[in-house]
């Protein structure tokens, strides 16, 4: 609506005092003005302003109000100028120079616009003398840091660009060699999970995961090399194409795949009963085999456990069998249950021996997973296997085994529904309060399988199996797992 400016004739309102109305004349709208916080901004060199720049701004009508604003970086007095609208006063830019250059001047230009439309026809206008920084990244640790690993890793990083993290246009990486064209990634990850298409093979192509995502990249990373120690290398690039140095990883030394079976040894201290299961499968024909220390140290840093459970997944999932034996269930289980999903999904084999000790909580959820619903805990009464007891099998094709040792503390299980017993033990029990022992008559499972018919997918035994070869037998119990349990 028109804005009235009055003149007012009093001598005819003074005369014709039943007129109601004011005469005036209309007067045109006068269109708004514009201004900037400064009007000239001087910067040369490495004293220019970086990419990220804060513009502010206001109006005033002389006749009316301000409704609002538009901005253009383009030529304000050209018909193809691309105006852009806004209420505020204010606004951050990333004034990025276009790549290959690292300086430039950015015109902006802002105009007001009154509440009819009209708009200021002399927009204020400002020069940002911009300089763009090169970005930055580095490698930041996982929960853990492998030495050696099978072709399964995990990298994090952090991307930073001192013109604003806006101004960050993505990263790319390569396998040992920077010479070769590298893989792009979004600005927006900070992880990549990089996993063997064939980890069999010598020279490996990788499929990509970003961020923990389930689905891999469309694209793969090639380079990464078994029998040999690799590094990871990652830029950072922005918005001009402005690169950071290549930063590499920690080496790891990649172990290819060279078998189905996987000897997981995760025992906590410097026990280490690998030779006893590898050579009890080399005796049934399980001749080549891979082997994993999931809690060997150096330095306080786990040197082979994966960085994460979805590393350390992906890698259990390379195998068709698990033979793991340790004397920490509570380590070991709870591992186990976060890192074995994809291995039992397609179709896995595991046989975990484990020692239970008395600290370990009976209802424990480290259970879930395996074929035991709990732990037999009697009260006031600790259960033990003497040397030269008698392990007794459920099924008559297995073989009796004898205990070679004193177990200070047994654990016998409570079955999952849909489990089966594989052996009972004859313990015996001590009353802690007299320190008196007898026979156990309680239940004495302690070993089980899941499920109870057809080919098992899990059998756990409460006891380590290396103390239990006093018959030397062993070498039919572990026939009897690979052929008639696991179907090998």
């Amino acid at each position: 609506m028109k804005k009235i400016r009055l003149s007012l004739l009093l001598p005819v309102i003074a005369l014709s005092a039943c007129r109601t109305g004011f005469d005036g004349n209309l007067l045109d709208n006068q269109a708004p003005d514009t201004h900037t916080v400064a009007d000239t901004i001087i910067r040369f060199g490495d004293d220019r302003l970086e990419s990220e720049v804060v513009v502010r701004w206001w109006g005033d009508d002389p006749d009316g109000v301000v409704a609002g604003y538009e901005f253009t970086f383009g030529d304000p007095y050209s018909l193809m100028a691309d105006w852009q609208f806004t209420e505020r006063q204010d606004s951050t830019f990333i004034l990025a120079p276009p790549a290959g250059t690292d300086t430039l001047d950015f015109y902006f230009s802002v105009r007001a616009i009154d509440q009819e439309g009209l708009r200021d026809p002399s927009p204020a206008t400002l020069a940002y003398p911009v300089k763009n920084s090169p970005p930055s990244v580095a490698f930041q640790p996982g929960l853990n840091q492998p030495v050696i690993s099978f072709p399964a890793l995990t990298f994090y990083w952090e991307g930073s660009d001192p013109d604003g993290d806006a101004n960050l246009n993505g990263y790319e990486v390569v396998w040992n060699d920077t010479t070769v064209v590298p893989v792009p990634l979004e600005a927006g990850a900070g992880s990549l999970l990089l996993v063997a298409d064939d980890p069999a093979i010598t020279s490996m192509t990788c499929n990509m995961y970003v961020n923990a995502s389930a689905t891999p990249l469309a694209t793969s990373l090639s380079g990464m090399q078994a029998h040999s120690w690799n590094k990871l290398f990652i830029r950072a690039v922005d918005q001009s194409g402005a690169y950071s140095p290549w930063t590499a990883s920690d080496s790891v030394y990649i172990k290819p795949v060279q078998s189905n079976i996987l000897l997981v040894n995760a025992y906590t201290t410097a026990s280490n009963p690998t030779d006893f299961y590898g050579s009890h499968l080399v005796n049934n024909g399980f001749t080549v085999l891979d082997t994993i220390d999931l809690f060997e140290t150096a330095g306080g840093n786990y040197t082979q456990q994966s960085a994460d459970n979805l590393t350390q997944e992906k890698v259990f999932a390379m195998f068709d069998c698990l033979i793991w034996y340790s004397n920490s269930a509570e380590s070991s289980l709870s591992l186990g249950q976060r890192t074995t999903s994809e291995f039992f999904d397609k179709g896995g084999h595991l046989l975990m021996s484990v020692y239970v000790s008395g600290s370990f909580d009976p209802l424990s959820n480290f259970l879930d997973f395996t074929p035991v619903s709990s732990l037999v805990s009697p009260a006031d009464t600790t259960l033990l296997l003497e040397a030269g007891a008698l392990l007794t099998p459920t099924d008559d094709a297995y073989p009796d085994l004898q205990a070679t040792a004193i177990v200070g503390v047994v654990k016998p299980v409570n079955l999952q529904i849909g489990a089966a017993p594989v052996y009972e033990a004859a313990l015996t029990a001590k009353d802690n309060a007299t320190l008196t022992f007898s026979p156990w008559t309680g239940g004495a499972v302690v070993m089980a399988r899941k499920p109870a018919a057809g080919e098992a997918d899990f059998i756990l035994s409460t006891l380590e199996l290396q103390k239990l070869d006093g018959l030397l037998n062993m070498d039919d119990f572990f026939n009897k797992i690979m052929t008639d349990a696991f179907g090998y």
